[in-house]
């Protein structure tokens, strides 16, 4: 209980402000875990895109005593949250294989869903719904948001097959969001809309201060009456919503116009403007980057708030420029990492060693900010899982097996983490005496039984998950 200030006193306190809602829900369950009641535990799935090497992507060691910080590691960049960490080699997308589908575009649509793939209407559908809307549909219920769905940067269209992870029951895709600043205003109401004609906003911003305004006001009011714990909780969350604020007002800056062209004159150098989705730029590559991480610290804040509990986001990559990756990823890199001829064997697997980077980076990144966020006796990632996965193992080879895996977070403690765990015997070729596409493979581990483990891990009580073929729970977790 607050010692200085009751609830039922903040809510009334702040009563018709724009604070109430994102802080009535932070402050309750502040409230709550002071009573002794254990946080909610979250989910997050994260899918990035075209496989990787798996001699740099495991770590070295043994399954407790394990390192990432050695040369050309590509998850090195999570080695300090490497005690949160469940590294899973040899699973497979079996249920892909063995159904007459394989490859990337399956990838996707089966990765939280576990379901044969759907080819029938020319799109790549499942035929049951996704993990995150199991589990939305199970614990969402109590907060603004049973799921949220997030999309670093469109790719191909908004209905291509690498921009869609969430699907529904009927194995419809659920629509994603990929403009931070619609998320933002999503969660905690009143900001500007970016989307709006620039005059607008201008007016708009003339006549009235903005959402953080108004929260720094009440804030400011009450902040003395708070008790120290959650006084420190409520100007945490403040300042890093104000910080997203900040870097969401920089990047809506429509960019400049190009200098008029002369008679028989060429087009500027740095191509065409970005459209103009009301966010400046988030039709240019260049700035998924800092699109990525304003997503990131919007999960954080949504957590904290106790707005949702299940979000997925996709973070793909057609190229890196930020990284000097000017290559189309998949058919310049991924499907190329078996070539023989030296340099260029050498600087085409490099430069998928610094693409995977790049992606670990953004989960330690994610990691870092919910272990920022103080939660019951611990922190938000303490009570979060993170599924961080592939459509690839073997990229150059266009096969479903030996997927890179990744658990992240505390999983509230219903899985060990700060372990790497072989689920096949290592060495094992998973492929060995198979017939082909639409055959049994024996031996191989279907990430069926993962989603099963989730799935259980939040209370859903099931025996498969997705195609019925595929039972069980994936043993080890526990």
């Amino acid at each position: 209980m607050l010692r200085e200030l009751s609830r039922r006193s903040l809510l009334q306190a702040l009563a018709g402000s724009t604070a109430a809602l994102p802080l009535a829900n932070l402050l309750g369950t502040t409230d709550a875990y002071a009573q002794g009641t254990t946080p909610p535990l979250r989910f997050v799935a994260l899918f990035t895109s075209h496989g990787c090497l798996p001699e740099l992507w495991n770590p070295q060691g043994s399954e407790t005593n394990f390192t990432l910080d050695f040369p050309n590691s590509m998850l090195a960049p999570l080695q300090e949250h490497k005690d949160k960490l469940l590294v899973l080699d040899g699973l497979d997308y079996q249920v892909l294989y063995e159904q007459g589908l394989t490859g990337h575009e399956g990838g996707p649509v089966t990765f939280l869903t576990g379901s044969k793939v759907n080819t029938g209407s020319g799109d790549h559908l499942p035929e049951s719904a996704s993990l995150d809307q199991v589990l939305g549909n199970h614990i969402g219920g109590g907060t603004r948001f049973r799921s949220l769905q997030l999309n670093a940067w469109e790719q191909f269209g908004g209905q291509h097959v690498y921009n869609s992870i969430s699907f529904t029951a009927n194995g419809s895709r659920v629509p994603f969001e990929r403009d931070p600043a619609n998320v933002y205003q999503r969660l905690f109401g009143d900001a500007p809309s970016p989307s709006a004609d620039p005059a607008q906003v201008a007016s708009s911003r003339a006549r009235r201060k903005s959402l953080l305004d108004f929260l720094m006001k009440d804030a400011t009011r009450l902040r003395n009456r708070l008790a120290g714990a959650e006084r420190q909780k409520l100007e945490t969350h403040l300042e890093a919503l104000r910080d997203i604020e900040r870097r969401l007002g920089a990047l809506a800056v429509d960019p400049a116009p190009l200098p008029k062209q002369q008679s028989g004159e060429t087009a500027c150098g740095g191509g065409a403007a970005p459209p103009s989705y009301g966010l400046g730029g988030l039709g240019d590559l260049n700035n998924m980057p800092a699109l990525t991480r304003l997503h990131m610290d919007l999960i954080a804040r949504a957590f904290a708030c106790d707005l949702t509990r299940v979000i997925t986001m996709t973070i793909p990559g057609p190229s890196m420029p930020w990284l000097r990756i000017h290559e189309d990823t998949h058919n310049d890199i991924a499907h190329l990492l078996d070539v023989q001829d030296e340099p260029r064997r050498s600087t085409i697997r490099g430069k998928m060693v610094l693409i995977q980077r790049w992606y670990a980076e953004q989960l330690a990144y994610l990691m870092t900010q919910l272990a920022n966020i103080p939660e019951g006796s611990g922190t938000a990632l303490d009570n979060t899982l993170i599924y961080w996965g592939n459509e690839l193992g073997d990229a150059s080879g266009h096969m479903n097996v030996r997927v890179p895996t990744v658990l992240a977070g505390g999983a509230g403690g219903r899985f060990r983490m700060g372990r790497f765990l072989r689920v096949r015997p290592a060495g094992s070729n998973p492929l060995g005496g198979w017939a082909g596409p639409g055959t049994r493979l024996s031996g191989a581990v279907a990430h069926n039984k993962l989603l099963v483990s989730i799935a259980r891990a939040f209370g859903v009580n099931v025996n498969t998950f997705g195609h019925p073929d595929y039972t069980g729970e994936l043993p080890g977790l526990t």
